[in-house]
């Protein structure tokens, strides 16, 4: 009985210690590796790529900031798009056919959509695996509209709240693992 006391003690209190290093990793503060921001106007009917960063992994983050004068739609898709020369200068060559044969026909590849109206919209996204992140603003009105943006990819040691998140089960689970051990301790401590 004393073997297996020890053992689960000794295995909560590693248990704990681990638990506290991921804590400590996941506060670790993320690096900005590369961003976009301006102002812009998108026409009616107008489909823009804003950031394209290619594969990004779950220990990144994409961070998208927009604040519009209109409605507009943003979108952030697992697609690859890659510059291309169109009547010569550099384009994406993505369109607004591409983008709704996109939403109609592969859904999947849509990772969030909202529609900005009039206001400032912010949203962080971090993936669960590989992908290919693109975000794209479309204007699906009858008027331009005017809009800010602030786009930015950030890297992290490890994803944050999934690290958090097994730190917070982890640490309980090694104090009522180490319990009994360290009352066993303390009992032998106060018989000598």
């Amino acid at each position: 009985m004393k073997r297996w006391i020890n053992t689960l003690g000794r295995g909560g209190t590693t248990l704990i210690a681990i638990s506290l290093a991921l804590l400590l990793v996941s506060l670790i503060p993320q690096i900005e590796s590369s961003s976009g921001s301006g102002t812009d106007v998108i026409q009616p009917g107008e489909v823009k790529i804003m950031f394209s960063p290619g594969t990004i992994t779950p220990q990144q983050e994409v961070h998208v900031s927009f604040t519009t004068e209109g409605t507009l739609s943003v979108y952030l898709l697992d697609i690859k798009v890659g510059l291309q020369i169109i009547n010569g200068t550099f384009d994406y060559g993505f369109n607004s056919t591409d983008l709704q044969e996109l939403l109609d026909n592969h859904p999947e590849q849509i990772k969030w959509e909202h529609e900005v109206v009039n206001t400032t919209y912010e949203q962080n996204y971090n993936p669960s695996k590989l992908m290919n992140a693109t975000v794209v603003a479309y204007n699906q009105g009858t008027e331009m509209v005017m809009f800010d943006f602030d786009i930015s990819l950030k890297s992290s040691l490890a994803p944050g709240d999934k690290v958090r998140t097994i730190a917070y089960f982890a640490a309980p689970i090694g104090v009522i693992m180490a319990i009994p051990w360290l009352l066993d301790v303390w009992k032998q401590r106060k018989q000598k």
